[in-house]
C-alpha cells in the first residue's frame, strides 16, 4: 500500500507544476481573438499534443454544456476580470461530468453548476484512474449531483484549496438518497491522498460534505455546515448526513476547521471514522484546533469511532455536543472545555446511529 506523499515532496511538486504551467504553451478561450471559443476545443487540442504542457486560459463568461475530457496533463484556469461559469443544462455527453480527467490536471478559478446524469453520479469534476495529481484551486461547485467524484486509484493525490461546495448532492425526498447511493460535496475513492484546505461546504443534500476512502486524508482550515444554514454565505441548510466521513479509516488529520451542525442534518454524528471497516495498515486520527458546534440536534456526537482507533484530541472546542468521541474510551486525550449547553458524556453510547451512515457507490 502506498503511503501519503510527503509534505515537502508535494510542495515541491506544486512549485514544479506552477513553473511548468508558466513556462509552457498557452491556449486562450473566449470571444473573438481567442484561440478557441470553447474550453472543450482547447482541451481536445492539448490532448492531441500531449508532448507539450498547455495552460488553457479562459476568459470570463458562461460556457453552456461545454464538456471536456482530459487525457494529457494540463492546466485550465480562469483569466482575471470576471467569473468563468460552466453550466450544464443537459447531461454531460459522456454521462459523467462537466470535466472528466484521467491525467494530472490543475483547475483554477472555474465555477461548475448543475451537473446531473441518470445514475445520479453527475459531477462538476470526475477524476478517473490514471490521474496522479488533481489540483483544485479557487473553484466553485454549485447544485451538482457530485461536486468532485474520484475513482479508486492508489497512485492518485487530490488537493483542494480555496474552493466552495454549495448545494451539491441529491435528496429524493425526506433526506433520502438515490437508490444507487448517496452523493457528496467531495467523494474520494481509495486514492493515495486527499487534502482539503480553506474551503466552504454547505447545503449538501442527503450525503456528506466530504467522504474520503483515501489512505491519507488531511482536512484543515475549512468551514463545514452539516444541516445548518448561513444566509450571509449563501448557504441553504441542505439535508446532509456527516460533515466528514472517513469511511475506511487511514491516516487522517482534521485541524482548525469550523464544523457546524444544524437541525436539518440527517445524522447526529458530525465526523465518522472507519464505519465501513478499516482497510489500511496505517490508521490514525488527529483532531486538533477545531470548533464543533451543534444547535437543534439531540444527543449530538462530534466523532464516531466504532473500531476505537485512538483519537488524538488537542485544543478543540465543543458547543452543544453531548459526546465528543463515541465510544469515549477511544479518546487518547480530552483537554477541551465543553461550552454550555453541552455536557460531556462519561460513558460511551456504543455504536448507535451507525445504521444512518450514508454510503456511496464506487465510481467506475
Amino acid at each position: 500500500m502506498r503511503g501519503a506523499l510527503p509534505l515537502f515532496a508535494f510542495s515541491a511538486f506544486l512549485m514544479v507544476s506552477a513553473t511548468q504551467a508558466e513556462a509552457d504553451a498557452i491556449l486562450t478561450v473566449g470571444a473573438s481573438g481567442a484561440d478557441y471559443s470553447t474550453i472543450s476545443a482547447a482541451v481536445q487540442f492539448a490532448d492531441a499534443n500531449a508532448g507539450t504542457y498547455y495552460t488553457i486560459q479562459v476568459a470570463a463568461g458562461t460556457y453552456v454544456n461545454d464538456f471536456s475530457v482530459i487525457t494529457a496533463a494540463m492546466t485550465i484556469m480562469a483569466d482575471p476580470g470576471g467569473p468563468v461559469i460552466l453550466d450544464a443544462t443537459q447531461s454531460p455527453t459522456n454521462g459523467k461530468a462537466i470535466i472528466t480527467t484521467s491525467a494530472s490536471a490543475t483547475i483554477s478559478g472555474l465555477t461548475f453548476e448543475n451537473a446531473a446524469v441518470a445514475d445520479s453520479n453527475g459531477a462538476g469534476i470526475r477524476d478517473e484512474a490514471g490521474t496522479t495529481s488533481l489540483i483544485i484551486q479557487n473553484d466553485i461547485f454549485i447544485n451538482n449531483q457530485e461536486g468532485i467524484l474520484a475513482a479508486a486509484d492508489s497512485a492518485d493525490n487530490i488537493s483542494v484549496s480555496g474552493s466552495s461546495f454549495i448545494g451539491n448532492g441529491v435528496d429524493t425526498g425526506g433526506g433520502a438518497c438515490p437508490s444507487g447511493g448517496c452523493d457528496h460535496g467531495i467523494y474520494a475513492g481509495a486514492i493515495n491522498s486527499l487534502t482539503v484546505t480553506s474551503s466552504l461546504f454547505c447545503g449538501t443534500l442527503a450525503g456528506h460534505d466530504i467522504k474520503s476512502r483515501a489512505a491519507s486524508t488531511t482536512i484543515t482550515g475549512n468551514q463545514l455546515y452539516d444541516g445548518a444554514a448561513n444566509a450571509a454565505l449563501g448557504c441553504p441548510a441542505g439535508s446532509s448526513s456527516y460533515a466528514i466521513d472517513l469511511a475506511n479509516g487511514g491516516a487522517a488529520t482534521i485541524s482548525n476547521n469550523q464544523i457546524i451542525q444544524g437541525p436539518a442534518t440527517e445524522n447526529s454524528t458530525m465526523v465518522s471514522y472507519g464505519e465501513e471497516g478499516l482497510t489500511y495498515l496505517d490508521n490514525s486520527l488527529m483532531v486538533s484546533g477545531n470548533s464543533f458546534s451543534n444547535t437543534g440536534v439531540a444527543n449530538a456526537t462530534a466523532i464516531s469511532d466504532p473500531y476505537c482507533v485512538q483519537v488524538q484530541l488537542q485544543n478543540n472546542s465543543f458547543q452543544g455536543i453531548t459526546t465528543p468521541v463515541n465510544p469515549t474510551s477511544c479518546a487518547a486525550s480530552v483537554d477541551q472545555a465543553v461550552s454550555e449547553p453541552a455536557t460531556l458524556a462519561l460513558l460511551g453510547i456504543g455504536f448507535a446511529g451507525l445504521g444512518l451512515a450514508r454510503r456511496r457507490k464506487i465510481a467506475a
